[in-house]
């Protein structure tokens, strides 16, 4: 399906605005509009996100295309979406959304309200790895290098195990660095813009190959992103003692 151009997806949005205050009447507080089509980025499969914000303790998610364009709206008292914001502290998804989104609907100033509060939030950042966890992404990833070893046998589960290995390293990398990843079909071209080396290092493992060559190429890229907190966790290892719960 093309991609609507400017133009024609403003003149949406009044008739947009119109269908939700019949269906929600007074119960309709704000309307933000976000995804590629508002980043200027849309391509061919491009829907439009929809926050709309309501009085009522009640919430709705459903999809509909509208003027030849599909819309996924996510229906929400204003206080579950800040629930939302603050339960999320590793995609930072709707942190993206209201803090980049754009309010097409906002007489009472609650899109303006939740916009700043977004900001706010994905300035911040993602927690940082604290200290005493640093163990943890070491083991894992040294866990699934060895379990790709294990399926010497089986090219499919290889190729679909070191795919899903490259996404841990990459969500480590991120989370090392102290930045929000991007979503799945934009986060090496995202990766490219501020570690250009790590970003060549993960296309080269995802490049069609022989699985010795993908296998060395994939513990590369593991090493490169540890090294700031030791590299892979050798065989033996133990981290202190310390409380339970």
């Amino acid at each position: 399906m093309p991609y609507l151009q400017p133009a024609e997806l403003e003149a949406i949005f009044p008739e947009l605005i119109a269908l939700l205050q019949d269906e929600l009447g007074d119960d309709l507080r704000g309307i933000l509009a976000t995804g590629s089509y508002i980043h200027g980025t849309p391509g061919p499969t491009s829907d439009l996100d929809v926050h709309v914000v309501i009085a009522s303790p009640r919430r709705r998610r459903k999809n509909i295309m509208f003027k030849g364009l599909e819309i996924e709206m996510f229906l929400n008292p204003a206080e579950q979406i800040r629930c939302y914001m603050a339960e999320d502290k590793e995609r930072g998804i709707d942190q993206h959304m209201f803090a980049f989104g754009r309010a097409i609907y906002d007489p009472h100033g609650v899109i303006a309200e939740l916009q700043r509060e977004a900001h706010q939030l994905w300035e911040a950042g993602p927690p940082r790895l604290p200290v005493d966890r640093t163990w943890y992404p070491r083991y894992i990833l040294a866990d699934l290098l060895r379990d790709i070893e294990d399926l010497d046998g089986d090219e499919e589960a290889s190729y679909l195990l070191i795919a899903h290995t490259v996404e841990s390293i990459l969500h480590t990398h991120y989370t090392l660095h102290h930045r929000w990843p991007a979503k799945p079909k934009r986060l090496l071209s995202h990766l490219a813009s501020w570690d250009a080396e790590t970003a060549a290092l993960a296309r080269n493992t995802l490049k069609p190959g022989t699985l010795t060559t993908q296998r060395q190429a994939l513990r590369q890229l593991a090493e490169h992103v540890l090294a700031p907190i030791g590299g892979l966790m050798p065989l033996e290892w133990s981290i202190e003692w310390g409380p339970l719960g």
